[in-house]
C-alpha cells in the first residue's frame, strides 16, 4: 500500500507548487475553485513538492466535466467564472449558529479541534464543548485556560447522544451544528452552513464533506478504501413527503455522510424529537445515532442537503485493532438502527426489509466476495468484523432502550409528526412546465409548491437550450438549487452561450484553463554531484558477440550520472565472458554458476551499489538517451519501477515476423501508469501484469529488493529453469500488490534481436507458455489470489478454443505448429513448475542483497556468486 500520503487543499485560483515533505509518496489533493470543492485526485510527490504541472494534468484528465459544471453554475448565479480570485461577496443575513463539540477524555484531539474552530473566518454565535462523563478534568482545564471564548458543559450521563441532547438544551442559536473532537473544521465551515440555511428556509438538515486529516497508516488508508466518511463533491438533496412512508433508498440516509459534520434547525427538534439516547457511542448499540436523526429529518418532510463546501477533516483510527473494532461497531449499529426504525415506524417496515436485503447483497456479501477473490484489496477479517457485528446486534436496540430509557414516557426522541394515511403510489408525478430565461437572474420557482416535480424549459434570450426535470417534492425551488440542476444537465450549452461554434469556444476555454493552471515552473537546481547514480546490470549466458554489441550501446549512453556496469555470467565455465570484458575496462563481472536467469539477476542486484538499478539483456541494444529516459519517472516518490519500449532490431526472417505476430515486446507509444487501483480493477480476472513490459528494459529502486514482501526474482521462474519465463510478471505482481507505482515509459527505447530460426522461436514460445501457467499457479499458491484460477480454468482454455475455431474457419493466419506449441506448453506448465521447485531445492537460494532478510524459501545450501574486480 502506497503510504504515507499527505492530504492537502489546492485552490485553482492560486495555482503553484505545494511543499509537503520528502517523506510522503503522494498527496491526496482536494481540488477547489475559490473554496468550492471540485474533486479529489492523487498526485505524486517530487522532491518533497506537489508540482502544479502534475496537478493541472490530472485536473484536466479527471475533472474537466466538473470544471465545466462549476463554471456553468457560476455563470447562472452571476458569480465570477474566471479562474481568478473573485471579490468577496457581501455576506447575506444568516441564522445564528451554535457549534457543539461532544468529547470524552481526549484533550489532545480537543485542542486541535478547538484551534481550528476559533480560527474560522466567520465565527458562530457560540462554541459549546460538551464533556461526556469524563474521567479527568483535563478537557475542562484546556477549555477554561486556553479557549476561554468557548463554553464548557459537563454531561455526566455516558452516551454520545446524551451529550448531543445536552447541546440542544444549552445552545441559543437557530441552528445547532455538530462536530467531533477528532475533527478539524475548514476555515469556511460555519460560513458555508449559514449560507445554505439562509438561501432555502425549507432546509432542515445540512451535512458536509468529511476528508481524511492524515493517511499515515495502513488502517487509515483501508478505512478510506472501505468508503470513509466523504460523499463526494456534488450537492445532494434528499426529501420525502411529510408523514408518509419513505422509499427504501432514503431510509439509511447514507448519502448524507456522518454526524461529525451536521447542522440541524432548532425548530425541527420540536417535531422530530431529540437524539435517541439508546443509540451511538457509549451505549450497548455502539453507534447509529447520527443516521437515525438523519432518518427522522428526512421523514419530517423538510429538505435535507449534503453540502460539500462545508468541509471538515477527520483523523481516522491509526491501528488495525482500532479499525477492526470500529467496523464491528458499524455492523452492530446498523442492525440496531434497522430494528429501531421498524419498531417505531411500522408503515416503513417493508422498505426497511428492502434496505436490509440491499445491505446484505451489495454491501456485506459483495465486499466479502471481493475480499475472498483478491485478499490484498481489503482484508477479509475486517469485512467479517462488520458482518459479525451485524449478526450480534440482533435485539440490541431493545435491550439498550430498556436499560437506558426504561420509562417510555420520558423518551426525548419521540416523533411528533402524525402519520399520513397510506395512499396508493401515484403512477404519474404531479408536475408543470416552467420557462426560465437564464439571461435574467434566476428566480425562485414557487410553482413547485404542491407538486412533485417541475419541467423547466431553459432558454437564453429566447433561444432554447434544453429541458430539465427538477424534483421539488412540494417545495419551491430556490435559485441555487435551480442553478445546480441546470448546470448538471446543460453545462455545455451554458458555458458556450452566444458562440457560433461551441466546440471551438470550448477548446479555447480549455486552453485558458491549462494556461492558468500551469504557472511558469521554478527552475530546479540540478547539480552533477546530486544526480542519482545507477547500477546497470546485464545478464548473459554464453553469447559474447551479443554481449559486446549490448555493452557498446550502453557505454555510448548520454548521461552525467554515476554508473556502475555489472555483467552477470550465468554460464561462466567457458570463460568467454571474462575474456570479452577485457575490452571493456570498468565493467564488473559477477559469475553465477546456478542456471537460471532469476539466479543471475538476483546476483546482479546483490552486487549493485547504487540505489537505482537498471536491467537489460545481452541480446538488446539501447538508444543513447535510454538511461535518462528510463530513470526520469523515478524522480516521483510514488514510482518504484519503470519499464521501457522494446522494439525489434530487425524483421528480416520469418521467425522474427512471427514473434511480432505473437505479441512482441512493444507495449505502445503512450506513457502509462500502473498502480494498486489498476491492480485491483480486475475483480474476477487475473491482473494482466504481462502488459507492463519485461526485465530486458527495466529500472527500479533497489529498496524493493530489501522489502521482504517483494524481494528477489523468484528462482522457480525464468529462462534456464524448466518453468521458463514469468519471473518479471510475478515480480511486477508483487510490486503492485504492495501499492507501488510502475510506469511504462515509451521514450526509453531499446532494440531486441529476436530469434532468427523457427526452431528457436518454437522453443521460446514453449518457454513462454509454460512460464505463463506457472506464474498464475504461483500467484494462487503464494498469495491465494483466486483470480488466477479463473485465468487457468476459463480464460486460457476459452482463448485457445476460439483461436482453434478461427484457424479451422480460415480466419487466422497464425501457424498451426506455433499454436500447437502454445497449447502443449500450457499443458506442461504445472509439471514444469514442479520441476523448477526441485531445481531450486537442489541449487539452493540465490544471492540476496546484504540489507535484505531472506524469507522462507526452499531448503538448500546458499551459494554466493563469485565477483571479479574490474579489469
Amino acid at each position: 500500500m502506497l503510504l504515507p500520503i499527505s492530504p492537502i487543499d489546492y485552490d485553482i485560483v492560486h495555482p503553484g507548487d505545494r511543499q509537503v515533505g520528502d517523506s510522503y509518496k503522494a498527496a491526496r489533493v482536494l481540488v477547489r475553485w475559490d473554496g468550492v470543492p471540485l474533486g479529489v485526485i492523487q498526485v505524486p510527490v517530487v522532491a518533497g513538492k506537489v508540482l502544479a504541472g502534475e496537478v493541472a494534468y490530472r485536473i484536466m484528465n479527471h475533472l474537466q466535466p466538473r470544471l465545466g459544471r462549476e463554471m456553468a453554475r457560476r455563470i447562472l448565479m452571476g458569480e465570477d467564472a474566471s479562474l481568478h480570485a473573485g471579490a468577496p461577496t457581501p455576506a447575506p443575513a444568516v441564522p445564528t449558529i451554535s457549534v457543539a463539540v461532544c468529547t470524552r477524555d481526549r484533550p489532545d484531539d480537543m485542542d486541535k479541534c478547538l484551534a481550528a474552530l476559533v480560527s474560522m473566518r466567520v465565527q458562530p454565535l457560540e462554541i459549546i464543548v460538551v464533556d461526556n462523563a469524563p474521567a479527568t478534568e483535563a478537557t475542562e482545564r484546556l477549555v477554561k485556560d486556553k479557549y476561554p471564548q468557548c463554553r464548557y458543559v459537563r454531561e455526566n450521563t455516558p452516551g454520545l447522544d446524551h451529550a448531543r441532547n445536552r447541546a440542544i438544551v444549552e445552545s441559543k442559536g437557530e441552528i445547532v451544528a455538530y462536530t467531533d473532537d477528532d475533527v478539524m473544521v475548514d476555515s469556511g465551515w460555519v460560513e458555508a452552513l449559514g449560507k445554505v440555511f439562509a438561501e432555502d428556509p425549507e432546509v432542515g438538515l445540512v451535512t458536509g464533506l468529511i476528508e481524511p486529516a492524515e493517511l499515515e497508516t495502513e488502517a487509515q488508508a483501508l478505512f478510506e478504501r472501505y468508503g470513509g466518511f466523504g460523499r463526494g463533491c456534488v450537492r445532494n438533496y434528499l426529501k420525502s413527503r411529510r408523514g408518509e412512508p419513505m422509499p427504501w433508498n432514503l431510509i439509511g440516509a447514507g448519502q448524507l455522510g456522518a454526524g461529525a459534520n451536521m447542522a440541524i434547525r432548532r425548530k425541527l427538534f420540536d417535531e422530530i424529537g431529540h437524539f435517541d439516547p439508546a443509540l451511538d457511542v457509549g451505549t450497548p448499540t455502539l453507534g447509529g445515532g447520527d443516521h437515525e436523526i438523519f432518518f427522522r429529518c428526512i421523514r419530517s418532510g423538510m429538505a435535507c442537503l449534503y453540502e460539500p463546501t462545508a468541509i471538515v477533516r477527520h483523523r481516522h483510527r491509526r491501528s488495525m485493532p482500532e479499525l477492526h473494532k470500529l467496523l464491528y461497531s458499524y455492523g452492530h449499529a446498523t442492525r440496531c438502527f434497522f430494528e429501531r426504525e421498524a419498531e417505531e415506524f411500522p408503515t416503513d417496515q417493508a422498505a426497511i426489509k428492502n434496505l436490509c436485503r440491499w445491505w446484505w447483497k451489495y454491501w456485506a456479501w459483495a465486499r466479502l466476495a471481493r475480499a475472498l477473490w483478491s485478499p490484498e484489496w481489503f482484508p477479509r477479517d475486517l469485512v467479517m468484523a462488520e458482518i459479525k457485528g451485524y449478526m450480534k446486534g440482533k435485539g440490541g436496540y431493545r435491550r439498550a432502550r430498556e436499560k437506558i430509557v426504561p420509562d417510555e414516557s420520558k423518551r426525548p426522541d419521540k416523533f411528533l409528526i402524525p402519520f399520513a394515511p397510506r395512499q396508493a403510489p401515484r403512477k404519474i408525478d404531479r408536475s408543470t412546465m416552467v420557462s426560465v430565461d437564464i439571461a435574467e437572474p434566476l428566480p425562485t420557482l414557487h410553482q413547485g409548491q404542491g407538486r412533485d416535480a417541475l419541467n423547466v424549459f431553459v432558454q437564453w434570450k429566447g433561444r432554447p437550450l434544453g429541458r430539465v426535470k427538477v424534483r421539488c417534492q412540494e417545495f419551491a425551488v430556490v435559485p441555487s438549487r435551480l442553478a445546480d440542476e441546470i448546470s448538471k444537465h446543460l453545462w455545455w450549452e451554458v458555458v458556450t452561450l452566444g458562440e457560433q461554434n461551441p466546440s471551438v469556444a470550448w477548446s479555447a476555454e480549455i486552453a485558458r484553463w491549462q494556461e492558468r493552471l500551469n504557472p511558469a515552473p521554478l527552475k530546479l537546481e540540478e547539480a552533477e554531484e546530486e544526480m542519482e547514480g545507477v547500477s546497470i546490470m546485464v545478464a548473459t549466458c554464453g553469447r559474447p558477440d551479443d554481449l559486446r554489441r549490448c555493452l557498446t550501446s550502453l557505454l555510448a549512453s548520454e548521461t552525467k550520472r554515476r554508473v556502475q556496469y555489472i555483467v552477470v555470467d550465468n554460464r561462466p565455465g567457458s570463460g568467454s565472458t571474462r575474456e570479452l570484458l577485457k575490452e571493456f575496462p570498468g565493467v564488473e563481472l559477477v559469475e553465477e554458476h546456478r542456471p537460471g536467469s532469476s539466479y543471475a539477476r538476483n546476483a546482479g542486484v546483490a552486487a549493485a551499489r547504487e540505489r537505482i538499478v537498471a536491467m537489460t539483456d545481452d541480446d538488446m541494444e539501447v538508444s543513447p538517451q535510454w538511461l535518462e529516459n528510463l530513470v526520469a519517472p523515478l524522480s516521483r516518490n510514488d514510482v518504484s519501477a519503470v519499464t521501457g519500449n522494446t522494439l525489434p532490431a530487425s524483421l528480416d526472417s520469418e521467425a522474427e515476423m512471427q514473434f511480432e505476430e505473437y505479441g512482441g515486446f512493444c507495449r505502445g507509444y503512450q506513457q502509462r501508469e500502473f498502480d494498486e487501483y489498476w491492480f485491483h480493477r480486475w475483480k474476477r480476472r487475473a491482473t494482466p501484469t504481462w502488459q507492463l513490459g519485461g526485465t530486458g528494459n527495466l529500472a527500479f529502486r533497489r529498496s524493493l529488493f530489501e522489502d521482504p514482501a517483494i524481494g528477489h526474482f523468484d528462482e522457480r521462474l525464468g529462462a534456464g529453469v524448466p518453468a521458463g519465463v514469468g519471473e518479471d510478471t510475478l515480480w511486477f505482481y508483487q510490486v503492485l500488490r504492495r501499492g507501488h507505482v510502475i510506469v511504462y515509459e515509451p521514450a526509453a527505447m531499446a532494440w531486441h534481436h529476436h530469434r532468427v530460426t523457427m526452431g528457436e522461436l518454437r522453443k521460446q514460445i514453449m518457454a513462454y507458455s509454460k512460464g505463463h501457467v506457472a506464474y498464475h499457479m504461483l500467484t494462487y499458491l503464494r498469495f491465494r489470489d483466486k483470480r488466477a484460477l479463473v485465468r487457468l480454468g476459463y480464460e486460457l482454455p476459452q482463448s485457445m478454443a476460439s483461436r482453434l475455431w478461427a484457424k479451422v474457419r480460415g480466419r487466422d493466419r497464425y501457424p498451426w505448429r506455433l499454436l500447437a506449441v502454445e497449447i502443449v506448453g500450457m499443458m506442461l506448465g504445472p509439471l514444469s513448475l514442479w520441476q523448477s521447485m526441485r531445481h531450486v531445492s537442489r541449487h539452493g537460494t540465490g544471492a540476496r542483497h546484504a540489507l535484505m532478510e531472506v524469507p522462507n524459501e526452499p531448503s538448500g545450501v546458499q551459494q554466493e556468486p563469485s565477483v571479479a574486480k574490474p579489469a
